[in-house]
């Protein structure tokens, strides 16, 4: 009953990628937050000679941008008398096209990792959730219906037509399900653990926490899909994200220590590449917040929105630094100051970074430069 409790806590929160100012639950699996605000005018800014179009859409219906299409291209909601419309929009161009439609609410929009399947999850008029896959042409080629009350899904980043889905049912059970988006298989599997990560082909990585005696701190183990084997990686960690090739495992000498520890590891030699410490900002629960993130898997550069320093999490007011760090050599640089712990995605070719709220603001990394795609 525990394990359930903490999946239901930690379905509201988020890694992939996290609300500003909510703390990141250790257990959970992590959902993007949908807010609605207010725009209006649509100006143009020249940076550079590049032309960045800003969205021109109606005050009233704009709900949020979702997602990358490709590195120059995004794909934003709208919502208008009832049917969610997902609007591919080109960035340098303005040109702004219908991608998918549909009757029921969008409530997120899920790449894979090359960009050529979209997870969108809606849900019905009775709160029944399902979960559309659509190719680039925003043709529908597999559909789930009735996936759970809450759902957490992570593509496998060495295949990119399979997934792991994570789902809280209506008895408040947990169930994995494995999907292969070629064949159309679905694989159900007994996992006691909600939140994984996926750390080779067929290997995922969890925290096996003793549900019988709660502790801030836990192992981490790796489960072999085909074997059904578990392997003990390392110890006492709060907290990890895994990568192409690549394990983020966050880590406390003491929970009143001001400083949490991040290290790397490359998954295919077991190497420990780089380590950096991260000011805490204490939730006093037991809860850690983890700043939002991101990984550029071509340049091996890990982006992370860092504290100025610790201290309380539901009273820090001074802001936060977009800090990109080289995993192999450990050099880190302050791109730009950001005043909130906002959600971050990364464009496919790692040249910039959405964020905010609704992802409305656009973050240049080489010119260190930040414009708003949307204005009200």
């Amino acid at each position: 009953m525990l394990k359930v409790i903490f999946f239901i806590i930690a379905i509201f929160l988020m890694v992939s990628c996290v609300q500003a100012d909510k703390p990141f639950l250790i257990r959970d699996v992590s959902m993007h937050s949908n807010n609605l605000v207010e725009k209006n005018g649509v100006p143009l800014v020249l940076r550079n000679n590049e032309l960045l179009h800003t969205i021109d859409t109606n005050i009233y219906s704009f709900a949020t941008v979702n997602e990358w299409f490709d590195h120059e291209s995004i794909l934003y909601l709208t919502d208008e008398n009832g049917v969610s419309y997902l609007n591919k929009f080109h960035l340098f161009s303005g040109e702004d096209e219908l991608f998918f439609q549909i009757n029921e609410p969008i409530l997120q929009v899920d790449a894979n990792p090359d960009f050529s399947v979209f997870a969108i999850e809606v849900t019905s008029l009775d709160r029944e959730k399902h979960l559309y896959f659509v190719n680039r042409k925003g043709t529908i080629i597999h559909k789930l219906n009735n996936v759970g009350e809450e759902f957490q899904i992570y593509w496998n980043p060495y295949r990119n037509h399979e997934l792991i889905i994570a789902a809280l049912q209506s008895d408040y059970s947990v169930k994995l399900k494995e999907i292969n988006l070629v064949d159309k298989s679905i694989v159900d599997f007994n996992f006691e653990y909600s939140y994984v990560q996926w750390i080779n082909e067929s290997e995922l990585a969890f925290l096996k926490w003793d549900l019988l005696s709660p502790s801030f701190y836990a192992p981490l183990y790796t489960y072999n899909l085909e074997t059904e084997k578990k392997v003990k990686k390392v110890d006492d960690i709060i907290a990890f994200f895994s990568y192409y090739n690549h394990l983020l495992t966050i880590t406390l000498d003491d929970i009143d220590k001001e400083y949490s520890q991040y290290t790397f590891y490359d998954m295919e030699t077991n190497k420990k590449l780089t380590q950096f410490q991260v000011p805490v900002l204490n939730t006093y629960s037991e809860q850690w917040w983890i700043p939002n993130h991101a990984f550029d898997k071509e340049s091996k550069t890990f982006y992370l929105l860092k504290p100025s320093n610790g201290g309380d999490l539901f009273s820090y007011s001074e802001g936060f630094s977009l800090v990109s760090i080289q995993v192999e050599t450990g050099k880190e640089i302050t791109i730009v100051n950001i005043d909130e712990n906002y959600p971050l995605k990364l464009s496919p070719d790692g040249r910039r970074i959405l964020f905010g709220y609704q992802l409305e603001e656009i973050i240049d990394l080489k010119k260190r430069k930040n414009n708003r795609l949307i204005y009200w």
